[in-house]
């Protein structure tokens, strides 16, 4: 079968790519507050997207985040401020898209019809995977606002055992950062708070209908019926759950077989294997290839211009 592309919406995908990367890049220069230029909030994300591409979808890149800010020239504390904040922002964000969605199109809409919501493994993982949000988003704000002298103390007795000896100094350091980065936080404005809300918005939503713009490029030459934009949509946040736990680098492979199962019975029609594999393909370019392209001819020449202005760390 001949694959057929309907390309405005192949356009549309592209500039769903350059707003949702523009969105991070606004995002940052909000949290930095000053302290980053626009070249470096954008060479800060596009290693950071490089950095999630090249590390297990479960570790994920904010691992090396706060060392590629600091690079950059933020200070350790508003480093990993900043990475929380953009953790915190993320999970917010995933945590209110859900029930958004589902008052839309119901709650049997995130799951393929193989899996109904209460039975079968991807029911259980959405599942999980949106309690584990909650308790990460509950845990960031408490130790970030409501309680970062216990949280550290906290974190600091825990290291203080035996069996984690080794990791004392460590432990100790990273429980000083936190308050470090909790008083930070504090001193932000609740406008600027709104406005790195509002980039974090445009950014997430921007890459999830990058998938929707693409699928409506090959699905418009093959049919009129319409298209649930929102049901494909909730698909994706299912199968967001499932590939945060995919313990290969940007979860390749696992994304590749997973998108025709989640999305097969969510569109107007069935699309043959040559179809599908167009569209994977291209979906995984435009959201995995090409930020290890563009990161990877960027990488040599940041390291040696942060190299000559800090010197090696």
């Amino acid at each position: 079968m001949d694959v057929r592309i309907h390309w405005p919406w192949v356009w549309v995908a592209l500039g769903c790519v350059a707003l949702r990367d523009a969105g991070y890049v606004a995002r940052l220069l909000i949290l930095a507050r000053g302290e980053l230029t626009l070249k470096r909030a954008t060479s800060s994300i596009v290693l950071w997207e490089l950095a999630s591409a090249l590390t297990p979808s479960v570790v994920g890149g904010s691992a090396v985040a706060s060392f590629i800010l600091h690079r950059n020239g933020l200070g350790w504390g508003r480093s990993l401020a900043t990475v929380m904040s953009t953790a915190l922002l993320d999970e917010l964000y995933f945590l209110l898209a859900v029930p958004v969605v589902a008052l839309a199109v119901g709650l049997a809409a995130f799951l393929p019809e193989s899996a109904p919501w209460l039975e079968g493994s991807v029911a259980t993982i959405f599942a999980g995977g949106y309690a584990f949000m909650a308790t990460l988003a509950t845990l960031l704000s408490t130790a970030l606002f409501f309680a970062p002298d216990r949280m550290q103390r906290l974190l600091t007795a825990l290291v203080q055992g035996r069996w984690l000896r080794r990791w004392r100094e460590a432990g100790v350091q990273l429980a000083a950062d936190l308050r470090q980065a909790s008083q930070d936080l504090r001193t932000m404005s609740w406008p600027r708070w709104m406005a790195a809300a509002g980039a974090t918005g445009v950014s997430w939503t921007a890459r999830f209908l990058t998938l929707n713009a693409l699928l409506m490029a090959f699905v418009v030459p093959l049919t009129t019926a319409p298209v649930g934009q929102f049901g494909i949509w909730a698909r994706q946040l299912s199968l967001w759950t499932v590939l945060m736990i995919s313990p290969t680098p940007g979860s390749s492979g696992l994304a590749e077989l997973a998108l025709p199962t989640f999305m097969d019975d969510a569109l107007p029609l069935a699309l043959s294997a040559t179809v599908w594999a167009a569209a994977v393909l291209m979906w995984r370019y435009l959201t995995y290839h090409l930020y290890v392209l563009v990161g990877g001819v960027l990488m040599p020449f940041w390291l040696a211009q942060t190299t000559a202005q800090h010197g090696p760390s």
